[in-house]
């Protein structure tokens, strides 16, 4: 395939955290890491920042919303903005997305200008059924780089979906296991660190928990039914510490003595910058069948 990417496989980790402290075990997840990586994605294959495919006779989303943009120095546009693919997953690919009768593909798109709150792209996601488009568009209309933020505009890139285990964000815990665990990091001279090295995985990501970068908001939809976490779009695959553990095997440059990488590492294959380094968080409710979508954005 034009956009296929090399196996990328997550390193064994150096504590088997749940050995340690075994009611971990009831709370393990599956999530599937993505790994964007630089690519020439198709149509029909799954990609992040990569084209859609696009029924031809059904009109291109835009948005017109600008009295709600934080635009700072930037002029507002005149006409409404083609919205940017963000993200196109298949059934084939990513089996565990939740996806509604009928459908094999996820479509996620987003305005490339802030909305209130502040740092935070206007995200809309279409579910289609890939044999049903029979005349697919050939390209999205072009980004009006003028006015659109370039943080906002990802390099194009192929995916290699890897399913790993993770646990709770340390907020997500039990006051009293957290408490336990933050002892146990004393007693190893914090050498590893639940939060940034044992636990949930950061990066763009699909289910499994929430690697949240500021406080947890567990949210409900419409009918009272609390949301699930669909899909993480992340500004990088991992931060300072978390890439010790986190990194592919097969791109891991190694520790020095310092416990630095002893190349450079690109964290950031996608170029994104949501906010300062932040994370779009999109929730479902797999209860209402019209699959309701909530997104949060958090930055450091």
């Amino acid at each position: 395939m034009a956009g296929e990417s090399p196996r990328l496989t997550t390193p064994p980790k150096p504590v088997r955290i749940e050995q340690v402290f075994p009611e971990l075990r009831s709370l393990a997840r599956t999530t599937v890491r993505l790994h964007p990586r630089p690519g020439r994605p198709g149509t029909t294959e799954s990609s992040l920042g990569g084209p859609l495919l696009w029924p031809a006779d059904e009109p291109w989303p835009h948005c017109a919303e600008f009295d709600r943009h934080y635009a700072f120095e930037r002029d507002l546009p005149s006409e409404p903005l083609p919205l940017v693919p963000i993200l196109q997953l298949f059934a084939r690919d990513v089996p565990e997305l939740p996806f509604p009768a009928g459908t094999d593909v996820c479509q996620v798109l987003w305005c490339p200008l802030d909305h209130d709150p502040l740092y935070c792209p206007d995200v809309q996601v279409r579910w289609r059924d890939s044999a049903s488009i029979t005349r697919p568009r050939t390209e999205p209309p072009p980004v009006d780089l003028e006015y659109s933020a370039d943080n906002y505009l990802p390099r194009p890139c192929a995916l290699a979906p890897e399913r790993v285990t993770e646990f709770p964000h340390y907020s997500d815990l039990d006051p009293e296991l957290a408490r336990r665990i933050t002892a146990w990091e004393e007693q190893i001279e914090r050498r590893w660190r639940y939060h940034y090295h044992l636990s949930v995985a950061p990066g763009t990501k699909v289910g499994g928990w929430v690697h949240w970068i500021q406080d947890p908001i567990w949210l409900t939809c419409e009918c009272g039914h609390a949301l699930e976490h669909l899909l993480t779009i992340a500004s990088g695959e991992s931060d300072g510490q978390s890439w010790k553990t986190w990194t592919p095997a097969e791109e891991h440059p190694g520790m020095d003595a310092n416990g630095r990488p002893r190349r450079r590492l690109d964290r950031r294959p996608a170029d994104l910058m949501i906010g300062d380094v932040g994370d779009v968080y999109l929730f479902t409710c797999p209860q209402c069948e019209h699959r309701p979508i909530t997104t949060l954005t958090q930055c450091s």
